[in-house]
Protein backbone atom coordinates (compact mmCIF):
# COMPACT_ATOMS: atom_id res chain seq x y z
CA UNK A 1 0.00 0.00 0.00
CA UNK A 2 0.83 3.38 -0.57
CA UNK A 3 2.99 4.87 1.82
CA UNK A 4 1.26 8.01 2.16
CA UNK A 5 -2.56 6.46 1.96
CA UNK A 6 -0.84 4.49 4.98
CA UNK A 7 -0.23 7.65 6.88
CA UNK A 8 -3.72 9.24 5.98
CA UNK A 9 -5.39 6.11 7.25
CA UNK A 10 -4.00 6.20 10.61
CA UNK A 11 -4.04 10.09 11.02
CA UNK A 12 -7.70 9.50 10.62
CA UNK A 13 -7.83 6.32 12.73
CA UNK A 14 -6.67 8.56 15.63
CA UNK A 15 -8.85 11.30 14.58
CA UNK A 16 -12.16 8.80 14.81
CA UNK A 17 -10.59 7.65 18.50
CA UNK A 18 -10.63 11.06 19.68
CA UNK A 19 -13.59 11.39 18.29
CA UNK A 20 -15.19 8.56 20.19
CA UNK A 21 -16.44 6.40 17.17
CA UNK A 22 -15.00 2.57 17.38
CA UNK A 23 -12.01 1.28 16.94
CA UNK A 24 -10.47 -2.41 17.35
CA UNK A 25 -7.44 -1.00 19.02
CA UNK A 26 -7.00 -2.27 22.89
CA UNK A 27 -8.53 0.34 25.31
CA UNK A 28 -4.89 1.01 26.41
CA UNK A 29 -3.89 2.10 23.31
CA UNK A 30 -6.86 4.22 22.80
CA UNK A 31 -6.56 5.85 25.92
CA UNK A 32 -2.35 6.99 25.42
CA UNK A 33 -3.83 8.42 21.89
CA UNK A 34 -6.18 10.31 23.75
CA UNK A 35 -3.39 11.56 26.33
CA UNK A 36 -1.46 12.67 23.39
CA UNK A 37 -3.63 14.51 21.85
CA UNK A 38 -5.45 16.24 24.94
CA UNK A 39 -2.95 16.27 27.63
CA UNK A 40 0.49 16.50 25.60
CA UNK A 41 -1.73 18.30 22.68
CA UNK A 42 0.92 16.23 20.18
CA UNK A 43 0.12 16.31 16.14
CA UNK A 44 -0.15 12.78 14.72
CA UNK A 45 0.35 14.39 11.48
CA UNK A 46 3.96 15.18 12.62
CA UNK A 47 7.15 12.81 11.83
CA UNK A 48 9.32 12.59 14.92
CA UNK A 49 12.57 11.56 14.99
CA UNK A 50 13.95 9.80 18.09
CA UNK A 51 15.20 11.95 20.35
CA UNK A 52 19.10 11.36 22.16
CA UNK A 53 19.62 13.31 25.55
CA UNK A 54 23.36 15.32 25.42
CA UNK A 55 25.66 13.60 27.42
CA UNK A 56 26.02 15.33 30.25
CA UNK A 57 22.53 14.84 30.70
CA UNK A 58 22.35 10.96 30.12
CA UNK A 59 25.13 11.02 32.70
CA UNK A 60 22.79 13.13 35.61
CA UNK A 61 20.03 10.78 34.85
CA UNK A 62 22.06 7.31 34.74
CA UNK A 63 23.80 8.46 38.25
CA UNK A 64 20.25 8.93 39.83
CA UNK A 65 19.16 5.68 38.46
CA UNK A 66 22.01 3.67 39.97
CA UNK A 67 19.76 1.67 42.53
CA UNK A 68 17.78 0.64 39.59
CA UNK A 69 20.62 0.03 37.49
CA UNK A 70 21.85 -2.24 39.94
CA UNK A 71 19.28 -4.17 40.60
CA UNK A 72 18.08 -4.79 37.58
CA UNK A 73 21.09 -5.53 35.36
CA UNK A 74 20.94 -9.08 36.63
CA UNK A 75 17.61 -9.92 34.98
CA UNK A 76 17.97 -8.04 31.82
CA UNK A 77 21.43 -9.94 31.08
CA UNK A 78 19.36 -12.97 32.43
CA UNK A 79 16.49 -12.33 30.45
CA UNK A 80 18.66 -11.21 26.67
CA UNK A 81 20.45 -14.70 26.56
CA UNK A 82 16.94 -16.04 26.25
CA UNK A 83 15.19 -13.77 23.73
CA UNK A 84 18.48 -12.25 21.77
CA UNK A 85 18.47 -14.90 18.85
CA UNK A 86 14.67 -13.50 18.24
CA UNK A 87 16.44 -10.21 17.06
CA UNK A 88 14.62 -8.60 20.37
CA UNK A 89 16.34 -5.55 22.04
CA UNK A 90 16.26 -4.47 25.67
CA UNK A 91 16.09 -0.88 26.99
CA UNK A 92 15.83 -0.11 30.99
CA UNK A 93 14.18 3.48 31.50
CA UNK A 94 13.95 5.47 34.22
CA UNK A 95 10.81 7.04 35.65
CA UNK A 96 11.13 9.42 33.27
CA UNK A 97 11.04 7.45 30.15
CA UNK A 98 15.16 7.78 29.71
CA UNK A 99 16.95 4.60 28.95
CA UNK A 100 19.82 4.65 31.51
CA UNK A 101 20.41 1.03 29.88
CA UNK A 102 20.75 -1.13 26.76
CA UNK A 103 21.85 -4.61 25.34
CA UNK A 104 21.35 -5.23 21.95
CA UNK A 105 22.94 -7.08 18.67
CA UNK A 106 26.30 -4.48 17.79
CA UNK A 107 25.35 -6.41 14.06
CA UNK A 108 22.87 -3.68 13.57
CA UNK A 109 24.06 -1.00 16.33
CA UNK A 110 23.24 1.97 13.54
CA UNK A 111 19.66 0.91 12.66
CA UNK A 112 18.84 0.19 16.55
CA UNK A 113 20.10 4.25 17.38
CA UNK A 114 18.25 5.82 14.23
CA UNK A 115 15.30 3.77 15.62
CA UNK A 116 15.88 5.32 19.22
CA UNK A 117 16.26 1.72 20.81
CA UNK A 118 19.75 3.00 22.35
CA UNK A 119 20.94 4.63 25.72
CA UNK A 120 19.85 7.91 26.08
CA UNK A 121 16.94 8.31 23.89
CA UNK A 122 13.83 9.68 25.02
CA UNK A 123 10.27 7.60 25.70
CA UNK A 124 8.15 9.84 27.88
CA UNK A 125 4.69 9.64 26.15
CA UNK A 126 4.78 13.21 25.91
CA UNK A 127 8.30 13.41 23.92
CA UNK A 128 7.71 10.37 21.73
CA UNK A 129 3.70 9.91 22.10
CA UNK A 130 1.99 6.12 22.47
CA UNK A 131 4.92 3.83 22.49
CA UNK A 132 5.90 1.06 25.01
CA UNK A 133 7.62 2.59 28.00
CA UNK A 134 5.41 5.82 28.05
CA UNK A 135 2.40 3.92 27.94
CA UNK A 136 3.44 1.88 30.38
CA UNK A 137 4.75 5.19 32.76
CA UNK A 138 1.18 6.78 31.99
CA UNK A 139 -0.64 3.12 33.33
CA UNK A 140 1.27 1.24 35.64
CA UNK A 141 0.67 -1.65 33.15
CA UNK A 142 2.76 -3.84 31.58
CA UNK A 143 1.81 -3.76 27.97
CA UNK A 144 2.57 -4.05 24.25
CA UNK A 145 2.58 -0.67 21.51
CA UNK A 146 2.53 -3.03 18.54
CA UNK A 147 3.45 -1.43 15.16
CA UNK A 148 0.34 1.00 14.07
CA UNK A 149 -0.25 0.90 17.83
CA UNK A 150 2.14 4.03 18.15
CA UNK A 151 0.67 7.65 17.60
CA UNK A 152 3.84 8.72 15.53
CA UNK A 153 4.11 6.70 12.25
CA UNK A 154 8.35 7.24 12.35
CA UNK A 155 7.66 4.40 15.12
CA UNK A 156 5.44 2.33 13.33
CA UNK A 157 7.90 -0.40 12.14
CA UNK A 158 8.52 -1.08 15.98
CA UNK A 159 6.93 -3.54 18.38
CA UNK A 160 7.31 -2.99 21.98
CA UNK A 161 6.68 -4.87 25.07
CA UNK A 162 6.99 -2.90 28.25
CA UNK A 163 6.67 -4.03 31.91
CA UNK A 164 6.66 -1.33 35.48
CA UNK A 165 9.64 -1.65 38.06
CA UNK A 166 8.28 -0.62 40.96
CA UNK A 167 10.45 0.11 44.17
CA UNK A 168 9.41 -2.36 47.63
CA UNK A 169 8.03 1.50 48.72
CA UNK A 170 5.51 1.38 45.90
CA UNK A 171 6.65 3.78 44.03
CA UNK A 172 7.52 3.70 39.60
CA UNK A 173 10.82 3.47 39.40
CA UNK A 174 11.27 2.55 35.95
CA UNK A 175 10.50 0.58 32.78
CA UNK A 176 11.60 -2.97 31.43
CA UNK A 177 11.00 -2.62 27.39
CA UNK A 178 11.67 -5.34 25.09
CA UNK A 179 11.82 -4.15 21.55
CA UNK A 180 12.25 -5.28 17.92
CA UNK A 181 12.83 -3.05 14.52
CA UNK A 182 10.94 -5.35 12.62
CA UNK A 183 8.49 -8.14 13.88
CA UNK A 184 5.10 -10.03 12.49
CA UNK A 185 1.89 -7.75 11.82
CA UNK A 186 0.10 -9.71 14.23
CA UNK A 187 0.15 -8.50 17.79
CA UNK A 188 -0.93 -11.33 18.73
CA UNK A 189 2.96 -13.06 18.19
CA UNK A 190 4.03 -10.64 20.99
CA UNK A 191 1.35 -12.26 23.73
CA UNK A 192 4.19 -14.64 24.88
CA UNK A 193 6.87 -11.84 25.34
CA UNK A 194 5.02 -9.82 27.23
CA UNK A 195 4.40 -12.71 29.87
CA UNK A 196 7.91 -13.06 29.86
CA UNK A 197 8.84 -9.60 30.59
CA UNK A 198 6.31 -9.18 33.16
CA UNK A 199 8.06 -12.99 35.02
CA UNK A 200 11.42 -10.96 34.80
CA UNK A 201 10.18 -7.99 36.28
CA UNK A 202 8.89 -9.97 39.07
CA UNK A 203 12.16 -11.53 39.64
CA UNK A 204 13.55 -7.87 39.68
CA UNK A 205 11.47 -6.39 42.45
CA UNK A 206 11.28 -9.77 44.39
CA UNK A 207 15.15 -10.12 44.56
CA UNK A 208 15.13 -6.39 45.54
CA UNK A 209 13.15 -6.70 48.52
CA UNK A 210 14.92 -9.88 49.74
CA UNK A 211 17.97 -7.78 49.48
CA UNK A 212 17.55 -4.51 50.86
CA UNK A 213 14.94 -5.90 53.81
CA UNK A 214 17.15 -9.09 55.16
CA UNK A 215 16.18 -8.00 58.38
CA UNK A 216 12.51 -8.07 58.27
CA UNK A 217 10.71 -11.13 57.68
CA UNK A 218 10.12 -11.76 53.98
CA UNK A 219 6.67 -13.92 52.65
CA UNK A 220 6.80 -14.53 49.64
CA UNK A 221 2.89 -15.85 48.20
CA UNK A 222 0.94 -17.65 45.96
CA UNK A 223 -2.53 -18.39 45.05
CA UNK A 224 -1.66 -21.56 44.65
CA UNK A 225 0.94 -23.78 46.75
CA UNK A 226 2.46 -25.57 43.39
CA UNK A 227 5.18 -22.75 42.29
CA UNK A 228 5.51 -21.43 45.39
CA UNK A 229 8.97 -21.78 45.70
CA UNK A 230 9.79 -21.25 41.76
CA UNK A 231 7.83 -17.76 40.22
CA UNK A 232 5.89 -16.75 43.32
CA UNK A 233 3.17 -13.98 42.04
CA UNK A 234 4.12 -11.26 44.74
CA UNK A 235 6.16 -10.80 48.36
CA UNK A 236 5.74 -8.72 51.19
CA UNK A 237 8.38 -7.77 54.27
CA UNK A 238 7.39 -7.14 57.51
CA UNK A 239 9.17 -5.34 60.49
CA UNK A 240 9.69 -6.98 64.35
CA UNK A 241 7.02 -4.68 65.07
CA UNK A 242 4.32 -6.18 62.39
CA UNK A 243 4.10 -3.42 60.07
CA UNK A 244 5.03 -3.78 56.31
CA UNK A 245 8.01 -2.72 55.55
CA UNK A 246 8.22 -3.43 52.00
CA UNK A 247 6.79 -4.89 49.02
CA UNK A 248 6.38 -5.87 44.92
CA UNK A 249 3.83 -4.45 43.16
CA UNK A 250 2.38 -7.94 42.70
CA UNK A 251 1.61 -7.77 46.70
CA UNK A 252 0.38 -3.73 46.29
CA UNK A 253 -2.06 -4.77 43.95
CA UNK A 254 -3.28 -7.92 45.93
CA UNK A 255 -3.58 -5.62 49.18
CA UNK A 256 -5.39 -3.08 47.81
CA UNK A 257 -7.78 -5.62 45.96
CA UNK A 258 -8.21 -7.27 49.48
CA UNK A 259 -9.39 -3.78 50.95
CA UNK A 260 -11.10 -2.69 48.04
CA UNK A 261 -9.35 0.23 46.87
CA UNK A 262 -7.83 1.38 43.72
CA UNK A 263 -4.20 0.66 44.04
CA UNK A 264 -3.50 3.43 41.23
CA UNK A 265 -4.49 5.55 44.57
CA UNK A 266 -1.28 5.18 45.36
CA UNK A 267 -2.06 4.88 48.84
CA UNK A 268 0.97 3.28 50.36
CA UNK A 269 1.08 0.31 52.30
CA UNK A 270 4.82 0.49 53.78
CA UNK A 271 4.10 1.01 58.09
CA UNK A 272 0.62 -0.21 57.82
CA UNK A 273 0.04 -2.99 60.37
CA UNK A 274 0.43 -6.64 59.11
CA UNK A 275 -2.93 -7.68 60.25
CA UNK A 276 -4.54 -5.01 58.36
CA UNK A 277 -4.03 -6.79 55.29
CA UNK A 278 -4.25 -10.70 56.95
CA UNK A 279 -6.59 -12.10 59.17
CA UNK A 280 -3.35 -13.81 60.76
CA UNK A 281 -1.69 -12.94 63.92
CA UNK A 282 2.26 -11.22 63.33
CA UNK A 283 3.39 -13.71 65.83
CA UNK A 284 2.37 -16.70 64.37
CA UNK A 285 4.73 -16.54 61.50
CA UNK A 286 7.45 -18.26 62.95
CA UNK A 287 5.20 -21.17 62.56
CA UNK A 288 5.31 -20.87 58.75
CA UNK A 289 9.18 -21.42 58.77
CA UNK A 290 9.95 -24.74 57.19
CA UNK A 291 6.58 -25.63 55.89
CA UNK A 292 6.18 -28.19 53.26
CA UNK A 293 2.17 -28.90 52.56
CA UNK A 294 -0.54 -26.55 51.53
CA UNK A 295 -2.40 -26.89 54.60
CA UNK A 296 0.59 -25.83 56.59
CA UNK A 297 1.44 -22.93 54.34
CA UNK A 298 -2.04 -21.75 54.02
CA UNK A 299 -3.12 -18.22 55.54
CA UNK A 300 -6.17 -15.82 54.95
CA UNK A 301 -6.71 -12.46 53.89
CA UNK A 302 -8.67 -10.22 55.70
CA UNK A 303 -11.24 -10.71 52.69
CA UNK A 304 -11.45 -14.12 53.41
CA UNK A 305 -9.23 -15.49 50.09
CA UNK A 306 -6.30 -17.91 50.99
CA UNK A 307 -2.96 -17.68 50.14
CA UNK A 308 -0.44 -20.04 50.61
CA UNK A 309 3.18 -18.13 51.91
CA UNK A 310 7.19 -19.35 51.81
CA UNK A 311 8.34 -17.62 54.59
CA UNK A 312 12.20 -16.33 55.50
CA UNK A 313 13.48 -15.80 58.89
CA UNK A 314 15.06 -12.20 59.21
CA UNK A 315 19.00 -12.22 58.73
CA UNK A 316 20.81 -11.36 61.96
CA UNK A 317 22.93 -8.00 61.38
CA UNK A 318 25.98 -7.49 62.92
CA UNK A 319 26.20 -4.88 64.81
CA UNK A 320 27.94 -1.84 63.10
CA UNK A 321 29.03 0.67 65.68
CA UNK A 322 32.60 0.19 66.03
CA UNK A 323 33.30 0.37 61.87
CA UNK A 324 34.00 3.31 60.46
CA UNK A 325 31.29 5.32 58.42
CA UNK A 326 32.97 3.99 54.95
CA UNK A 327 36.05 1.18 54.81
CA UNK A 328 39.11 2.30 55.20
CA UNK A 329 40.76 1.80 52.00
CA UNK A 330 38.47 4.93 50.89
CA UNK A 331 39.48 6.84 53.96
CA UNK A 332 42.67 7.05 53.42
CA UNK A 333 42.33 8.67 49.87
CA UNK A 334 42.14 12.26 50.99
CA UNK A 335 43.38 14.28 54.06
CA UNK A 336 40.48 16.70 54.28
CA UNK A 337 39.65 17.87 50.74
CA UNK A 338 36.10 18.25 49.88
CA UNK A 339 36.36 16.91 46.29
CA UNK A 340 38.28 14.46 47.27
CA UNK A 341 35.56 13.36 50.09
CA UNK A 342 32.51 13.61 47.98
CA UNK A 343 34.34 11.63 45.70
CA UNK A 344 35.14 8.62 48.60
CA UNK A 345 31.15 8.94 49.79
CA UNK A 346 30.13 8.16 46.53
CA UNK A 347 32.40 5.64 45.82
CA UNK A 348 31.90 4.36 49.45
CA UNK A 349 27.74 3.72 48.16
CA UNK A 350 28.69 2.05 45.30
CA UNK A 351 31.85 -0.21 45.59
CA UNK A 352 30.22 -3.72 46.15
CA UNK A 353 27.35 -2.89 43.24
CA UNK A 354 27.83 -4.27 40.01
CA UNK A 355 28.07 -0.73 38.29
CA UNK A 356 31.05 0.20 36.16
CA UNK A 357 33.43 3.51 37.10
CA UNK A 358 35.24 5.30 34.97
CA UNK A 359 37.95 7.56 36.98
CA UNK A 360 38.72 11.20 35.13
CA UNK A 361 41.05 13.35 35.77
CA UNK A 362 44.26 15.32 34.19
CA UNK A 363 47.39 12.48 33.82
CA UNK A 364 49.40 11.93 37.23
CA UNK A 365 46.26 12.81 39.32
CA UNK A 366 47.08 9.02 40.75
CA UNK A 367 43.79 7.40 38.97
CA UNK A 368 45.65 4.25 39.86
CA UNK A 369 45.73 4.73 43.25
CA UNK A 370 41.82 5.27 43.62
CA UNK A 371 41.39 2.40 41.74
CA UNK A 372 43.14 0.02 44.28
CA UNK A 373 41.43 2.23 46.80
CA UNK A 374 37.96 0.68 45.63
CA UNK A 375 39.22 -2.47 44.94
CA UNK A 376 39.99 -2.66 48.36
CA UNK A 377 36.87 -1.38 49.63
CA UNK A 378 35.21 -4.05 48.73
CA UNK A 379 33.53 -7.10 50.39
CA UNK A 380 34.31 -9.34 47.26
CA UNK A 381 38.25 -10.40 47.46
CA UNK A 382 40.06 -11.31 44.31
CA UNK A 383 42.65 -10.20 42.43
CA UNK A 384 43.91 -7.11 40.82
CA UNK A 385 45.06 -6.19 37.27
CA UNK A 386 46.10 -2.91 36.01
CA UNK A 387 46.39 -2.82 32.22
CA UNK A 388 47.80 0.36 30.89
CA UNK A 389 46.15 0.62 27.01
CA UNK A 390 48.53 2.90 25.66
CA UNK A 391 52.04 1.48 26.73
CA UNK A 392 51.07 -2.27 25.43
CA UNK A 393 51.98 -2.38 21.61
CA UNK A 394 49.18 -2.66 19.30
CA UNK A 395 50.83 -6.27 18.24
CA UNK A 396 50.95 -7.59 21.63
CA UNK A 397 47.68 -5.84 23.36
CA UNK A 398 45.33 -9.09 21.90
CA UNK A 399 47.30 -11.68 23.32
CA UNK A 400 47.72 -9.83 26.58
CA UNK A 401 44.44 -9.30 27.41
CA UNK A 402 42.74 -11.99 26.11
CA UNK A 403 45.37 -14.78 26.45
CA UNK A 404 46.09 -17.71 23.47
CA UNK A 405 45.46 -20.87 23.38
CA UNK A 406 48.96 -23.64 22.85
CA UNK A 407 50.60 -23.26 19.77
CA UNK A 408 47.95 -21.26 18.51
CA UNK A 409 50.90 -18.56 16.40
CA UNK A 410 54.14 -18.65 15.65
CA UNK A 411 56.12 -17.92 18.72
CA UNK A 412 53.43 -18.69 20.89
CA UNK A 413 54.32 -20.65 24.29
CA UNK A 414 53.44 -24.55 23.97
CA UNK A 415 51.31 -23.97 27.21
CA UNK A 416 49.33 -21.17 26.24
CA UNK A 417 48.81 -18.21 28.28
CA UNK A 418 46.42 -16.96 30.57
CA UNK A 419 45.09 -13.41 29.62
CA UNK A 420 44.70 -10.28 31.92
CA UNK A 421 41.31 -10.06 31.94
CA UNK A 422 40.98 -14.43 32.72
CA UNK A 423 44.14 -13.41 35.50
CA UNK A 424 41.47 -10.60 36.88
CA UNK A 425 38.57 -13.21 37.11
CA UNK A 426 36.80 -12.38 40.61
CA UNK A 427 38.37 -9.21 41.36
CA UNK A 428 39.26 -5.97 39.49
CA UNK A 429 39.89 -5.04 35.92
CA UNK A 430 41.62 -1.92 36.02
CA UNK A 431 41.94 -0.13 32.61
CA UNK A 432 44.12 2.92 31.95
CA UNK A 433 44.02 4.82 29.35
CA UNK A 434 41.28 3.23 27.99
CA UNK A 435 40.25 5.62 25.06
CA UNK A 436 43.81 4.45 23.66
CA UNK A 437 42.79 0.79 23.25
CA UNK A 438 42.13 -0.32 18.74
CA UNK A 439 38.81 -0.17 18.11
CA UNK A 440 38.83 -3.89 16.83
CA UNK A 441 39.73 -4.94 21.04
CA UNK A 442 37.13 -2.84 21.95
CA UNK A 443 34.55 -4.75 19.89
CA UNK A 444 36.01 -8.09 21.67
CA UNK A 445 36.15 -6.11 24.93
CA UNK A 446 32.55 -5.44 24.74
CA UNK A 447 31.74 -8.84 24.09
CA UNK A 448 33.58 -9.84 27.29
CA UNK A 449 31.52 -7.17 29.36
CA UNK A 450 28.25 -8.45 28.00
CA UNK A 451 28.85 -12.00 27.91
CA UNK A 452 31.19 -12.23 30.68
CA UNK A 453 33.16 -15.03 29.09
CA UNK A 454 36.38 -14.18 27.37
CA UNK A 455 37.73 -16.08 24.01
CA UNK A 456 41.58 -16.63 24.00
CA UNK A 457 43.53 -16.22 20.19
CA UNK A 458 43.43 -19.22 18.83
CA UNK A 459 40.88 -21.19 21.44
CA UNK A 460 37.45 -22.91 20.47
CA UNK A 461 35.75 -22.79 23.84
CA UNK A 462 34.95 -19.04 26.41
CA UNK A 463 35.89 -19.01 29.78
CA UNK A 464 33.40 -17.00 32.15
CA UNK A 465 34.63 -14.48 33.68
CA UNK A 466 33.44 -12.37 36.58
CA UNK A 467 35.33 -9.11 37.35
CA UNK A 468 34.30 -5.57 37.92
CA UNK A 469 35.21 -3.06 35.52
CA UNK A 470 37.33 0.19 36.55
CA UNK A 471 38.48 2.36 33.47
CA UNK A 472 40.35 5.30 33.13
CA UNK A 473 41.97 8.06 30.92
CA UNK A 474 43.05 11.33 30.63
CA UNK A 475 41.04 12.19 27.40
CA UNK A 476 37.73 12.86 26.59
CA UNK A 477 36.04 9.44 25.74
CA UNK A 478 32.80 11.43 24.74
CA UNK A 479 34.53 13.53 22.42
CA UNK A 480 36.45 10.08 21.46
CA UNK A 481 33.00 8.65 20.47
CA UNK A 482 31.68 11.54 18.88
CA UNK A 483 35.24 11.73 16.24
CA UNK A 484 34.58 7.74 15.77
CA UNK A 485 37.70 6.83 17.61
CA UNK A 486 35.90 5.14 20.86
CA UNK A 487 32.86 2.59 19.86
CA UNK A 488 29.83 4.53 21.40
CA UNK A 489 28.13 1.07 23.17
CA UNK A 490 31.12 0.29 24.83
CA UNK A 491 31.96 3.85 26.37
CA UNK A 492 28.16 3.13 27.36
CA UNK A 493 29.02 0.04 29.06
CA UNK A 494 31.74 1.39 30.60
CA UNK A 495 30.04 4.56 31.89
CA UNK A 496 28.23 3.50 34.83
CA UNK A 497 29.50 6.08 37.02
CA UNK A 498 31.94 8.47 36.79
CA UNK A 499 34.95 9.70 39.53
CA UNK A 500 36.39 13.24 39.22
CA UNK A 501 39.78 13.14 40.33
CA UNK A 502 40.90 16.91 41.33
CA UNK A 503 44.42 18.26 40.07
CA UNK A 504 46.78 18.44 42.96
CA UNK A 505 46.59 22.17 42.31
CA UNK A 506 42.66 22.34 43.31
CA UNK A 507 42.80 20.18 46.40
CA UNK A 508 42.73 21.93 49.60
CA UNK A 509 44.65 19.03 51.15
CA UNK A 510 47.71 19.41 49.56
CA UNK A 511 50.28 19.78 52.44
CA UNK A 512 48.64 15.85 53.53
CA UNK A 513 49.84 14.62 50.15
CA UNK A 514 52.82 16.03 50.52
CA UNK A 515 53.44 14.40 53.68
CA UNK A 516 51.98 11.02 52.60
CA UNK A 517 54.12 10.98 48.96
CA UNK A 518 57.39 12.12 51.07
CA UNK A 519 56.76 9.00 53.90
CA UNK A 520 56.52 7.00 50.20
CA UNK A 521 59.87 7.81 48.70
CA UNK A 522 61.67 7.78 51.79
CA UNK A 523 60.02 5.25 54.00
CA UNK A 524 62.96 4.86 56.45
CA UNK A 525 63.26 8.21 57.26
CA UNK A 526 60.36 10.45 55.85
CA UNK A 527 61.25 13.98 54.74
CA UNK A 528 61.36 17.01 56.86
CA UNK A 529 60.25 20.53 54.92
CA UNK A 530 61.41 23.56 56.27
CA UNK A 531 58.53 26.80 56.81
CA UNK A 532 59.81 27.90 53.49
CA UNK A 533 60.16 25.01 51.45
CA UNK A 534 56.98 23.65 52.22
CA UNK A 535 55.39 26.98 50.82
CA UNK A 536 57.02 27.21 47.79
CA UNK A 537 55.66 23.04 47.29
CA UNK A 538 52.26 24.42 48.53
CA UNK A 539 52.64 27.31 45.95
CA UNK A 540 53.55 25.42 43.03
CA UNK A 541 50.81 24.81 40.09
CA UNK A 542 51.88 21.02 39.64
CA UNK A 543 51.28 20.77 36.17
CA UNK A 544 52.40 16.80 36.45
CA UNK A 545 50.35 16.47 39.62
CA UNK A 546 50.94 13.57 41.91
CA UNK A 547 53.57 12.02 39.60
CA UNK A 548 55.36 15.12 39.20
CA UNK A 549 55.43 15.43 43.08
CA UNK A 550 56.55 12.02 43.47
CA UNK A 551 59.85 13.26 41.02
CA UNK A 552 60.38 16.08 42.72
CA UNK A 553 60.65 14.87 46.16
CA UNK A 554 63.08 12.01 44.78
CA UNK A 555 64.96 15.11 43.66
CA UNK A 556 64.86 16.59 47.34
CA UNK A 557 65.57 13.18 48.67
CA UNK A 558 69.12 12.99 46.93
CA UNK A 559 69.86 16.81 47.33
CA UNK A 560 69.34 17.74 50.82
CA UNK A 561 72.28 17.13 53.71
CA UNK A 562 70.91 17.24 56.60
CA UNK A 563 67.42 16.99 58.84
CA UNK A 564 65.21 19.27 56.95
CA UNK A 565 64.83 19.84 53.16
CA UNK A 566 65.55 23.51 52.56
CA UNK A 567 64.27 26.17 49.62
CA UNK A 568 67.94 25.56 47.70
CA UNK A 569 67.20 21.65 47.94
CA UNK A 570 64.23 22.11 45.43
CA UNK A 571 64.41 21.54 41.74
CA UNK A 572 64.58 25.20 40.02
CA UNK A 573 61.16 24.87 38.54
CA UNK A 574 59.63 25.23 41.82
CA UNK A 575 61.57 28.27 42.93
CA UNK A 576 60.45 29.58 39.52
Amino acid sequence: MNQTIVFEKHVQEIVDAAEGRATERDPEVVQSWLRCLNDHELDPEHRGEARILPETTLRQHRQEAEDLLSIARFGMEDLYRRVNSMGYVLLLTDAKGVTVDFIGDEKVDRELKRAGLYIGSEWSEANAGTCGVGACLASGEALTIHQTDHFDMAHTPLSCTAAPIYHVDGALIGVLDVSLLMSPSEKYSQALTLEVVKSCVRRIELANLMNSRKSDWIMRLNTTSEFLGVDPNCAVSVASDGTISGLTHGAHRLFAKTLGQNWKTRQGFVGKPFEDVFDFDFNDIPRLLGAETPGEQALEMSDGQIMFADVRAPVKSVSVASKPAMPDALTRIHGGDGKMLALAGKAARIVDKHISIILEGETGVGKEFVAKALHKARKKKGPFVAINCAALPEALIESELFGYAPNSFTGAHAKGKKGLIEQANGGTLFLDEIGDMPLALQARLLRVLAEKEVMAVGATKPVPVDVRVVSASHRNLKALVDAGQFRQDLFYRLNGVVLQIPALRERQDKSWVIDQVARVVSPDAPLHFSKEARQALLGYDWPGNIRELITTLEVCLALYDGDTVELPDLPEQILG
